[in-house]
């Protein structure tokens, strides 16, 4: 009997720390990866409060002029994916561990130093 109030003390302890898994911090310029002769795509990240807002902005390399289309309220869900409502659905983004890249909308993005 002991064991078993052992054996569950451990099993809840363990979800309890699995389920309090720490988001990554996506704030920061992440550049687009796709070379693109004329345009240079990069998207903002910046932290507000416990969300954050994106900006995705858009340079063109021959001017070097800059649009930047209005931020987007961007939030973490429970599997510490970065959720943005793009108006035709949520997009998530995620931070690939092996290569520290932003992925998400079909792209992938280099953290800008």
């Amino acid at each position: 009997m002991k064991t078993l109030k052992y054996l569950s003390g451990i099993s809840i302890a363990l979800l309890l720390t699995a389920c309090n898994t720490e988001a990554p911090d996506y704030q920061g310029t992440w550049k687009n990866t796709v070379k693109d002769p004329k345009l240079e795509n990069a998207l903002v990240i910046s932290k507000n409060g416990n969300n954050y807002f994106i900006t995705n902005t858009i340079t063109e390399k021959e001017t070097g002029k800059s649009e930047q289309k209005k931020p987007m309220p961007a939030s973490v869900n429970d599997k510490g994916f970065l959720q943005v409502n793009a108006g035709a659905g949520v997009v998530d983004f995620a931070i690939d561990e092996k290569t520290g890249n932003l992925i998400g909308s079909g792209s992938v993005y280099k953290k800008a130093k």
